[in-house]
């Protein structure tokens, strides 16, 4: 498992390094990578959900749904509240970042690679409850304003409704044309590049030498890839659940570094955006590191055997 996870973070970082270099040479504009960020939010991880929830429906694919939910739930109520017991309303950039994983651009290519695409069925469920509680409770820890928060943006959110598109699918026997499906699963293909491109192109954006010196974000950073993989390790080590599949995947997307939806909220509402691209680029970069040593003991814990 942990050979398989760092070859394809090896993969992903090359290319982040393609977007840096693309941004860096001229070829691809900033402007450009807003749009493919937008693309990726908008269509390719909606389709990403979509394509894994078109499978022939089962009493016990409907309960993994429900054990995925749960621990998804659990997993994100944990990371928002060691955040808060450390940073409270007080540091709302920090607070934010810690609580929330790139669990869409990182997570989703990093639980395809170990289970294949249909293991997103496992982490839709994640994504979908970490848009709800960015639109809500991120955007409160940003601004501070109860006022801002936006039940039917969360409503109107393209993952949100691919969520429940792909639930249709799954719980009726409804019989989609093959024409469809291969579109919808050639943009799912999409994902990793877009996203890596995307995450590559942030890097730009600062001095990459003044991020390893920037002491206001190191606590978050340890917070989101170090304490609260471990503490949700702990966790779902006492819960009576024996899918592994579903453990693993919840736990990549708990252990993936700060989410790069701070810096658009930073910047859409005021907040600190620097502090915000900096918590995402070290975050990002540390955890190319930090997320095959947790894997190698998620191995020992859970008695995997090694994939190789």
């Amino acid at each position: 498992m942990v050979y398989v996870l760092i070859k394809q973070i090896v993969i992903m970082a090359f290319l982040m390094a393609l977007g840096l270099g693309l941004i860096k040479k001229g070829i691809l504009s900033q402007e450009g990578c807003k749009d493919l960020g937008a693309m990726l939010l908008n269509v390719v991880i909606p389709c990403v959900i979509l394509n894994s929830y078109m499978i022939e429906f089962s009493a016990d694919k409907l309960r993994e749904l429900g054990v995925s939910a749960l621990l998804s739930l659990l997993s994100l109520i944990l990371a928002m509240a060691v955040s808060w017991a450390f940073f409270g309303k007080r540091k709302g950039i920090q607070n934010f970042a810690a609580s929330f994983g790139n669990a869409g651009f990182i997570g989703i290519p990093l639980t395809q690679a170990l289970f294949g695409s249909q293991a997103v069925f496992y982490l839709a469920a994640y994504v979908a409850l970490l848009n709800l509680f960015q639109w809500t409770y991120g955007l409160y820890l940003i601004t501070g304003e109860k006022e801002v928060i936006h039940l039917k943006a969360v409503l109107k959110n393209p993952v949100f409704l691919g969520l429940c598109a792909g639930l249709v699918f799954f719980l009726l026997p409804v019989k989609i044309p093959g024409i469809i499906t291969k579109t919808i699963g050639y943009m799912a293909d999409m994902n990793t590049p877009l996203a890596m491109i995307v995450l590559g192109s942030y890097l730009v954006k600062t001095d990459i030498k003044s991020i390893f010196f920037s002491k206001n974000i190191y606590m978050c950073v340890l917070l989101r890839l170090t304490v609260i993989p471990l503490l949700t390790l702990a966790l779902f080590k006492i819960l009576p659940v024996q899918n592994t599949a579903i453990i693993i995947s919840v736990l990549i997307a708990a252990s993936t570094s700060v989410g790069g939806n701070i810096a658009i909220f930073a910047q859409q509402y005021k907040g600190d955006y620097i502090l915000a691209i900096k918590a995402v680029c070290l975050s990002t970069i540390l955890s190319l590191v930090t997320i095959p040593i947790f894997f190698a003991l998620v191995q020992k814990v859970f008695f995997i055997l090694p994939s190789w």
